[in-house]
């Protein structure tokens, strides 16, 4: 039985370090520091910075799980296989945000495990899950419907890639899919052009981004800075006030 190096991060990869045996784990590298207290009293051998600055040995194979640092070409090199558990339903969905990105242009929504190449979000698909959606989801709903997605994917393909059996993947497409940078996101989440949009549009952007914990839709207006998002009002609830 081999041993797999995890790349971890946000409270997905705290998750997956529940689900595991340590004995199955080289190494864990992070940049969340919960992770590396949670490692220290698993026992596992952590290391917390940008893993394409870090001395270390690898094994023969990596698995990302919510790692927000890009694994670069002499990096991945060293390993015989590298799978990244990515919160898109590939090839829609590369670069950042892609739940967001689904929800706002309505396109394929889920999780993917793919094997990770010098282009992100490219390699080929070892398996995937989709999940569907509504008009009625927000930017948060979604995000726990494929977070849900993504604790499954792992779940299914964890032992196999522990064990060394490496399931078969599909080269994705050589057209079509999306890709969006963050740099994208944050223009349309703060700059928005309320000039060309419609009502609708403005309701179901600020739908899209409504996710707790977070600012929702940044809007200017005569000077002035407002953040708009919704919440699903229960129809039970009381009845409004009288004018």
């Amino acid at each position: 039985m081999g041993r797999v190096d995890l790349y971890l991060g946000s409270d997905l990869g705290l998750w997956a370090l529940d689900q595991i045996e340590g004995e199955r784990v080289g190494q864990v590298l992070t940049e969340d520091r919960e992770i590396v207290e949670a490692c220290q009293q698993l026992g596992l051998t952590v290391h917390c910075g940008n893993p394409n600055l870090v001395e270390f040995i690898p094994t023969e194979v990596a698995f990302s799980i919510q790692f927000r640092t890009i694994l670069r070409p002499p990096l991945l090199s060293r390993y015989r296989h590298a799978f990244n558990l990515h919160p898109g339903y590939l090839p829609w969905g590369r670069g950042t945000y892609p739940i967001f990105w689904a929800l706002w242009e309505g396109t394929p929504a889920g999780a993917t495990v793919h094997e990770m190449t010098d282009k992100v979000d490219r390699g080929a698909i070892v398996r995937q899950l989709r999940v569907e959606y509504g008009d009625a989801d927000t930017g948060f709903s979604l995000f726990q419907k494929v977070r849900a997605a993504q604790r499954q994917l792992f779940l299914e393909l964890w032992p196999r890639i522990a064990a060394g059996d490496f399931p078969p993947a599909t080269p994705q497409p050589q057209g079509g899919g999306t890709y969006h940078s963050k740099r994208e996101f944050f223009a349309l989440k703060e700059k928005a052009d309320l000039s060309t949009m419609t009502a609708a549009d403005l309701v179901r952007l600020a739908r899209c981004l409504s996710f707790p914990g977070y600012s929702g839709l940044v809007v200017r207006q005569g000077g002035r800075q407002w953040e708009l998002s919704l919440s699903e009002r229960d129809p039970a609830g009381p009845p409004a006030a009288d004018a």
